[in-house]
């Protein structure tokens, strides 16, 4: 008998998982929860000293929203410095705080909880579902991530599993997740879209599927366009109604914002099997005499359509880029699979279909697909199945480049190049009789150094003494097809050479 490997989608507003038995993939069922998907949210009580995980967290977030903790994903990996950080925090009910080396940590009573151990939380609970479902211990893992996740947000992930007691095989892409379950049993050639729309984050990614190898053509998308930002853009209307229809400007507390955001979700999800819904909040509105009042509204669905309406474009706009990079045109995709339950509203089934010429596959449920996926990759990996483990050749998520003076980067590396890929750049000496030069790796799509992430260095030193742009530098970039990042610097006069291995893609 093989080990079992179970498939995480651990996503921003929801965690599922999978695994493969004779055969066949199948979700896991979690403990307390009414479905197969468990919203990723942890709730911390009695001070701080216990928590709840799941439906039950999320039912406390109205009462309880200082210590309800939810979309962590946003903030996996990220500096606290960053400006998105800074943004997007303010619009957490529970506090976002500066840990150790610019990191970002939550308070919670007396204590900080890392982006990294809330989500260790998340994966042991999914563990301890999965061990309760098939009556075995569960080591091994697969957990998939958005398409244009960076390397720390990758190894974050990767220690989130360790903590949880998972190794992870292999964090992979959650459309290229998706690819594989919609994959499944089939032998046919077809370019797929697969357009992933989830709570946090947008993917769309080209992908030429030819019998049992998958192949990523292009990848785009945006870590702060979701089903969020949908729930964000309805608690706005509120205000703003309450405003023009009873010029009252609404505190907007913590209590409030949580209320706000619960009741959007809720809509947002009624609205997409009914054609309206009429909202009523008790109590919410202050008076000039003190006394509360209740607030009504019908939101019918084409208003809440305007209302999203430029988000939705937004996902639009990163599939035109996404087929430039592929040198596609719509008409040349063969199949569009929709992934992320925020492609259950029915506006984005539409758009979705208008663009592409063509009505999208709604064949496998959009919140368990990515799980299936990586399911199935993880059975494919196990001793008995290495002959069935299909060809995964991926694309450079996010541009690779060297430091240079000043703010700079030079680009070696393009966004969506396809892997396995090698370049090689000559730089030389910013300065007269510098000795040494200290090669920095940064990966990110903007061309400066504090918008990018720093991966790690080279230092070459005992150069000899020369005039500024006298020395050649050669640097080399190569990354294989398991996302794996080499870096050589050779002083060409000398011969000395120095390199980093980097992962890029956490795949090995």
């Amino acid at each position: 008998m093989t080990d079992y490997v179970l498939g995480i989608d651990l996503g921003t507003s929801t965690t599922a998982a999978a695994i493969v038995i004779d055969g066949i993939p199948q979700t896991i069922p979690i403990t307390g929860e009414e479905t197969q998907i468990m919203p990723s949210v942890v709730s911390f009580l009695d001070g701080g000293r216990n928590f709840v995980i799941g439906t039950e967290a999320k039912r406390k977030l109205p009462q309880n929203p200082e210590n309800t903790v939810y979309s962590v994903k946003r903030l996996v990996g990220r500096k606290f410095s960053s400006p998105d950080t800074k943004q997007y925090a303010k619009m957490f009910p529970y506090r976002v705080v500066e840990g150790p080396n610019d990191s970002l940590v939550i308070q919670i009573h007396d204590r900080t909880y890392s982006p990294q151990d809330i989500s260790a939380m998340l994966l042991a609970k999914i563990k301890a579902a999965a061990e309760e479902f098939i009556g075995t211990e569960i080591k091994k893992a697969i957990i998939t991530v958005p398409a244009n996740y960076n390397e720390p947000q990758r190894r974050v992930t990767q220690n989130a599993a360790q903590m949880a007691g998972l190794d992870a095989l292999r964090i992979i892409n959650e459309p290229t997740a998706a690819a594989l379950a919609y994959g499944f049993g089939n032998r046919f050639n077809e370019r797929i879209a697969v357009y992933d729309f989830g709570g946090g984050t947008f993917d769309i990614t080209i992908l030429e599927v030819r019998d049992n190898f998958f192949e990523v053509l292009a990848t785009e998308g945006e870590s702060f366009l979701g089903g969020d930002d949908i729930d964000n853009a309805l608690v706005d209307y509120f205000l703003a109604d309450i405003e023009t229809t009873h010029q009252v400007k609404l505190e907007y507390t913590k209590v409030v914002r949580s209320l706000l955001t619960s009741e959007a979700e809720r809509i947002k999800k009624e609205l997409s099997t009914s054609e309206s819904i009429v909202l009523t909040i008790r109590n919410l509105i202050p008076m000039p005499s003190g006394a509360m009042m209740d607030y009504t509204i019908r939101i019918d669905r084409p208003l809440f359509e305007e209302i999203i309406s430029p988000i939705v474009e937004r996902s639009l706009a990163c599939c035109g880029r996404a087929l430039e990079s592929a040198h596609l045109k719509e008409d040349e995709i063969d199949a569009i699979v929709l992934v992320g339950g925020t492609t259950k509203i029915p506006h984005i089934q539409k758009r979705v279909g208008e663009f592409f010429g063509k009505d999208p596959f709604l064949g496998i449920e959009t919140e368990l697909v990515i799980a299936m996926g990586a399911a199935i990759l993880g059975h494919s990996l196990t001793e008995d199945h290495t002959e069935e483990s299909p060809v995964l050749l991926d694309v450079v998520p996010i541009s690779l480049g060297v430091g240079t003076a000043g703010d700079f980067i030079e680009v070696l590396i393009e966004k969506n190049e396809p892997l396995p890929i090698e370049r090689t750049s000559i730089f030389t000496n910013a300065s007269d009789n510098q000795r040494m030069v200290r090669v920095g790796i940064y990966q990110g799509d903007r061309t400066r150094k504090s918008e990018s992430h720093l991966m790690g260095e080279i230092l070459l030193s005992d150069l000899r003494a020369a005039k500024r742009g006298e020395l050649k530098i050669q640097v080399t970039f190569e990354v294989n097809t398991d996302g794996v990042l080499n870096v050589r610097a050779m002083d060409l006069e000398t011969g000395t050479q120095q390199h980093i291995e980097l992962n890029i893609l956490g795949l090995g």
